[in-house]
């Protein structure tokens, strides 16, 4: 891996050198908000534009903080996307929609006419900054955060990254407002008590494209908004919530009073060894202690898994497709970290088997393993 590392360097100088004249197009502070609405989730679906236009004039008169999962994109053929929002519902456990949670709880929509909402005191000050990085156009979106951890954070805390376009419009003329263009949770800070954190993220010109985010010369990149949410909880409480929101527009070039500033080719040399670091690091942490299932058929409707544990790991939900079905499961629990759980499973249906089992692992969070398995062949 260090040598891997070294390689990388080595490549990234010609280019460290060829982008030496990047510069700084648009640059923000914010002080943590010492409140916000409360965090309302909604996954779109047929027939609701009802409840979504209660949801935004809510948003409107500062009663939520509305985000929108267009889980319905490919049946809008608007091209929005759609990938994220198909994650974060699998994330909640969400199947039906159109579909609701609030704090990052599932809500019947059963009780939406009773639905009002709040305003939270953020438990966590966090002070940040965007700043927009080009050359011809903006290639960077750097976020940093500063706070200090009021008390010991679970391993289960997350900081999600939401960018969002005030007004967006779909590939057959619709017009949207809060269309969420990217989402990215992270948990690459300290969660020891009274621990100041600096936590920095970098979106990447590829990453931005990918999401559809278009910030040319950085003039019009008010029409995107960024919204840092933690998501967690202290040490000894039970259950996960909202912990704070801080919600801004992008900066603009003309709002900006360090515009023009040249990036040395030291800096952005520096930045890209720092990058490379974290993302080293991560891979390694990744690779060691994500876990693996795998399964192959020992008989008539009868199969074999095998899940070995990277690090610590506790089996949550499991769910069959295909039509598949079966009156056993891989069994809920904790397996340590270098441990293996083997066990048989008795399934009835046809064609190709796929499972999907939700893990939470220790340090790496919630991750969803999939199990797939050819059709069995008759052995007459």
């Amino acid at each position: 891996m260090r040598v891997f590392a070294i390689f990388v360097l080595l490549l990234m100088l010609p280019l460290a050198s060829a982008i030496g004249d990047l510069n700084q197009y648009a640059y923000s502070e914010h002080k943590s908000a010492d409140s916000a609405p409360i965090l309302v989730e909604w996954f779109h679906g047929e027939n609701d534009d009802q409840y979504v236009s209660i949801l935004e004039k809510m948003e409107a008169d500062g009663d939520i903080t509305l985000i929108h999962w267009r889980t319905n994109s490919s049946d809008e053929k608007s091209g929005w996307p759609s990938d994220d929002a198909q994650s974060r519902a699998m994330f909640h456990n969400i199947s039906v929609f159109p579909a609701m949670t609030v704090d990052g709880f599932w809500v019947s929509l059963d009780d939406f006419d009773n639905f009002t909402g709040n305003i939270n005191q953020n438990e966590v000050e966090i002070d940040f900054s965007i700043e927009l990085i080009g050359s011809s156009e903006v290639e960077l979106i750097s976020i940093e955060g500063d706070w200090t951890n009021p008390q010991q954070l679970s391993g289960a805390t997350q900081l999600h990254v939401f960018i969002i376009e005030t007004q967006a419009e779909g590939n057959q003329g619709q017009s949207v407002n809060n269309l969420l263009r990217d989402w990215a949770p992270s948990s690459s800070f300290y969660f020891t008590n009274n621990t100041l954190n600096k936590w920095n993220t970098t979106i990447t010109r590829d990453h931005l494209e990918g999401a559809g985010i278009e910030l040319g010369g950085a003039t019009h990149s008010n029409e995107y908004e960024m919204l840092l949410v933690m998501v967690g909880s202290f040490e000894n409480d039970s259950n996960n919530r909202v912990l704070s929101i801080q919600r801004a527009n992008l900066p603009t070039s003309w709002q900006s009073s360090q515009k023009g500033e040249v990036l040395t080719p030291a800096l952005i040399l520096s930045l890209l060894v720092i990058c490379i670091i974290f993302i080293i690091q991560a891979e390694l942490k990744r690779e060691k202690g994500l876990p693996t299932l795998e399964g192959a058929w020992v008989g008539l409707n009868e199969l074999e898994y095998n899940l070995t544990a990277g690090f610590d790991l506790e089996i949550g939900d499991m769910t069959l497709e295909n039509g598949w079905k079966t009156n056993s499961r891989v069994p809920k629990g904790k397996v340590a970290g270098g441990q293996d759980l083997t066990g048989k499973m008795k399934v009835r249906g046809e064609g190709d088997f796929h499972m999907r089992l939700a893990v939470s692992v220790s340090d790496l969070g919630d991750w969803v393993l999939d199990l797939n398995l050819p059709e069995q062949k008759s052995n007459g």
